[in-house]
C-alpha cells in the first residue's frame, strides 16, 4: 500500500479541481442571472478556492519532479492538510500577481474577512466577538448581499481564467501538468468569455498603492 500520492493522482487531483472550479463558476453565473446573489457569491468564492487548489497541486508536483522528487509521506501530509484551509487557498489564488490585486481584497483574504463573508452568504446568524457570540449585534441575513458583491467575485474568477487561457494560447503552455492546459483551452471554459462584467479588483495600477512600480514583479507566491 502506498504512503504517498502517485504522479497519476497528483494530476487527477489538479485536473478535477480545475474542472470543479469551472462548474462552480458556471453555477454561480446561472444563479446570478436568477438574482440569487448570496449563493452566487458563495459559489464564486468556492470556485476561487478550487482554482487555487489546482494551481497549488500543479506547483508542488511540477517543482518536485523537476528538482528533488515528490515529497515524502510526512511532508506530503503536512501540505495536503493545507488544502483543507479555505483562507490558505484564497491566498494561493493571488499567486505571483499578489500586488496587482486591490488592497481591500488582500486585506479581506488575509484577515479572514472573505471567508466570513462567504459563510454569511449561507447562514442566518450573529457575529462572534472572540469566544463569545455578540447577542447585541444585528442578525445577519444572506438576503442582505448586494448584486455588486456577486458580480465582482464572479468577474474576478472569470478574468483569471480568461487571462490563463490567453497565456496558454500565446505560449502553448502555462501549467506544469499539461492536462490543465487542455482543460483551459477546451469547450469547458468557453462560457467565461460571455461574462460581460469586470471586477475592478485587479489592475497593475494597484502596484502603486502597494508602494511598488508597475514593472516590479514583487513577491512571488506559488
Amino acid at each position: 500500500m502506498r504512503t504517498t500520492l502517485s504522479p497519476r493522482k497528483y494530476k487527477q487531483l489538479a485536473v478535477e479541481s480545475l474542472r470543479n472550479s469551472l462548474r462552480l463558476l458556471k453555477d454561480a453565473i446561472a444563479l446570478y442571472d436568477l438574482s440569487s446573489y448570496p449563493t452566487a457569491f458563495q459559489l464564486a468564492v468556492l470556485s476561487m478556492e478550487e482554482y487555487a487548489k489546482a494551481k497549488w497541486v500543479d506547483h508542488v508536483y511540477y517543482t518536485s519532479i523537476t528538482n528533488t522528487g515528490l515529497p515524502d509521506a510526512t511532508n506530503e501530509q503536512s501540505w495536503l492538510k493545507m488544502l483543507y484551509s479555505h483562507t490558505e487557498k484564497q491566498e494561493v489564488f493571488l499567486g505571483r500577481e499578489y500586488f496587482e490585486f486591490s488592497p481591500k481584497l488582500l486585506k479581506a483574504i488575509t484577515t479572514g474577512e472573505l471567508e466570513q463573508k462567504k459563510q454569511s452568504a449561507i447562514y442566518v446568524g450573529l457575529p462572534r466577538r472572540g469566544k463569545l457570540v455578540d447577542v447585541n449585534a444585528r442578525v445577519s441575513l444572506p438576503t442582505s448581499f448586494k448584486q455588486s458583491d456577486a458580480k465582482r467575485m464572479i468577474s474576478l474568477i472569470g478574468r483569471e481564467i480568461r487571462d490563463t487561457h490567453r497565456m496558454i494560447k500565446l505560449h502553448d503552455q502555462f501549467f506544469g501538468i499539461e492536462e490543465l492546459d487542455e482543460v483551459l483551452t477546451s469547450h469547458e471554459v468557453m462560457f467565461v468569455f460571455s461574462w460581460p462584467h469586470g471586477s475592478g479588483l485587479k489592475s497593475r495600477r494597484y502596484r502603486i498603492a502597494h508602494g511598488l512600480s508597475k514593472t516590479n514583479r514583487g513577491t512571488q507566491l506559488p
